[in-house]
């Protein structure tokens, strides 16, 4: 069993390594890999990485460690409400049975909403380029341009409509 994070900020992807500490919970830890997400082999191969390497053991932090500090630190970005208004988060559990991969996207106020994610699983044994093709096909869709909803105008009446 495992757990890996995949941030998709303002055009790439950030993975930090995730460790799995003493109390059996899951942190972020450097090194943080940043990489584009244009070259799409290249972003295959580095999410295949990620997905075939195992959470490293470490002694748990103390309370005083902020959760996703090392983050914005590689990012040089001050809060994390900055971040998460123009990021998704891709959570894969490497699980006994199942791969399952959790999409967070944005909800209406900006910010990350679990009724607004999606989620995918797929068998222990499916390949892990298989899982990777996955995730890279979903980033291009939350690449995609999003179009609003037109809004109602107001119609006047126009010089033909007067009597």
């Amino acid at each position: 069993m495992g757990l890996i994070r995949l941030y998709l900020h303002e055009g790439k992807l950030i993975i930090p390594t995730v460790c799995e500490t003493e109390a059996g919970f899951f942190v972020d830890q450097a090194p943080v890999k940043v990489t584009g997400i244009k070259d799409k082999e290249k972003l295959k191969q580095t999410i295949y990485k990620a997905l075939t390497t195992s959470n490293k053991r470490i002694p748990t932090p103390d309370a005083a460690d902020e959760p996703g500090s090392i983050i914005l630190e590689r990012l040089c970005i001050d809060t994390w409400t900055e971040f998460e208004k123009k990021a998704t988060l891709y959570t894969v559990h490497l699980g006994c049975r199942y791969t399952t991969v959790h999409v967070t996207g944005k909800g209406n106020d900006g910010m990350w909403t679990n009724t607004e994610g999606s989620k995918r699983e797929f068998d222990r044994r499916a390949p892990a380029d298989w899982v990777a093709q996955a995730i890279i096909e979903d980033i291009a869709r939350q690449n995609m341009p999003r179009v609003e909803p037109a809004k109602p105008m107001l119609l006047l009446p126009g010089p033909s409509d007067k009597s």
